[in-house]
């Protein structure tokens, strides 16, 4: 039974597709439990996510006390329900009552920046107060924490990494920049460890910190950014420094930002577009390092074994046997051509949208992308980007979207899930004939 590990990349608003791909992973874990065979295929042992990515991939992780699966699905769709801008007062504070004014007329401003040259803002700190204080209440609502609660655990034997950087950087050296949360992991998870991997510095004030390290020192709490200028995801903390068993064997990598651009073979051609590509460029940049790093370990993993062969040794040295090989597999957020997001331009400004069909379309979405990547075995199997040959493994009879929604055990819930289910393509929510492996 492989290891396995999913990393999820930071987007905004987009992360809502995130939420769709761990609600329908999630239930499916769960599915396979009720049918006896969830110690027969995978094993997960940790998560990691950056911004948004962060803080679904931290609801689905939280501490259940049934260690339920089908939970952890639940505290994402609840997260991003309770994130939309909707014209919903209950539960909300009178402040938040015309969000979803507030929401639109925000893509219409920014939407100007086709013809306009851009222009930034300082940030407000009373907006960021304001705002962060709705991401905590939030969290605290779906883990089940009582107000002013500044923490949670997660499951037990899963490990989570969150990604942000140290804007002062008082280490002086280039990688003591770069940070993953929590700070000690003993003690949980900080939401403002969270919200500093959220902290996007075009919309709030730095996010202060203190860590374990500084205790003692008289320095003050650090200050952070998004973890977009650090890790997006983090990936290599599931390596770095462990020994060959505590490694994944498989890495999911839900992917937010396109790879490829969308618009026109000579590239932006106006202030929108260039804001846009130079977002999933950054986006991107600290991932496509780190999958280079892992294509070559698994170079090296590969030549190490054939020395073995070779030298007929019957095992290597203790710090070349900690060298092994993963396969990595993509769920990645692409504009659909049918289905409910196929009426949305994704862009700079859409990651900002909170608006409810958009969230709904994304999460949907979401569902599609993972149930279509599971059942194609493009989970079990590395992807094309990947130049080392790596270990292909079974794939599971992979359940329906649709015959997921029991698992719910929340009314509304179930009901939303069978909306999204039903919204999407109908070749995408059948079961469908399972592909031979080569």
């Amino acid at each position: 039974m492989p290891r396995l590990a999913i990393a999820c990349q930071g987007g905004g608003a987009h992360t809502a597709f995130t939420a769709g791909v761990l609600a329908y992973l999630f239930l499916s874990f769960e599915h396979f439990r009720t049918i006896g065979e969830e110690d027969q295929w995978f094993k997960l042992m940790g998560l990691s996510g950056t911004s948004g990515g962060a803080i679904t991939a931290a609801m689905a992780w939280s501490e259940v006390p049934d260690d339920s699966w089908a939970e952890g699905a639940r505290r994402v769709l609840r997260y991003w329900n309770r994130n939309k801008a909707s014209l919903e007062t209950a539960g909300k504070q009178p402040i938040w009552w015309g969000e979803y004014f507030t929401n639109a007329t925000i893509q219409w401003g920014m939407s100007l920046q086709r013809w306009l040259p851009e222009v930034n803002f300082p940030p407000s700190g009373l907006a960021s107060a304001l705002i962060q204080g709705r991401m905590k209440d939030d969290m605290r609502a779906v883990v089940g924490l009582p107000d002013q609660a500044d923490r949670f655990f997660g499951r037990e034997g899963v490990d989570l990494f969150v990604g942000a950087v140290d804007i002062v950087n008082p280490g002086g050296q280039p990688q003591t920049a770069f940070r993953t949360f929590p700070d000690q992991p003993a003690f949980g998870l900080r939401l403002d460890e969270l919200l500093a991997s959220a902290c996007i510095p075009e919309l709030f004030m730095a996010t202060p910190v203190s860590l374990q390290e500084d205790v003692g020192s008289g320095r003050g709490p650090r200050v952070f950014w998004d973890g977009l200028y650090s890790q997006n995801p983090p990936i290599n903390d599931f390596f770095d420094g462990r020994g060959r068993d505590c490694k994944p064997d498989l890495l999911w990598v839900v992917q937010i930002n396109p790879n490829r651009y969308e618009g026109a073979d000579a590239g932006p051609q106006n202030p929108e577009e260039q804001a846009d590509r130079r977002n999933e460029l950054a986006g991107n940049l600290s991932l496509g390092q780190e999958l280079r790093s892992i294509d070559r370990i698994n170079l090296i993993a590969d030549e190490l074994s054939d020395l073995r062969e070779e030298c007929e040794l019957r095992k290597l040295p203790p710090r070349l046997a900690a060298y092994k090989s993963v396969t990595v597999s993509f769920i990645a957020l692409d504009t659909p051509k049918t289905g409910p997001l196929s009426r949305y331009r994704l862009n700079h400004a859409s990651k900002l949208n909170r608006d409810p069909a958009f969230i709904d379309a994304l999460i949907a979405e979401g569902i599609r992308a993972a149930h279509e990547a599971a059942k194609g075995h493009a989970l079990v199997r590395p992807h094309r980007c990947m130049k080392q040959t790596c270990k292909i493994y079974p794939n599971p009879d992979w359940p329906s979207p649709a015959s997921l929604a029991g698992l719910l055990e929340d009314a509304e819930l179930a009901r939303q899930w069978r909306r999204l289910v039903a919204s999407l393509p109908p070749s995408q929510h059948h079961q469908d004939p399972i592909e031979e492996v080569t």
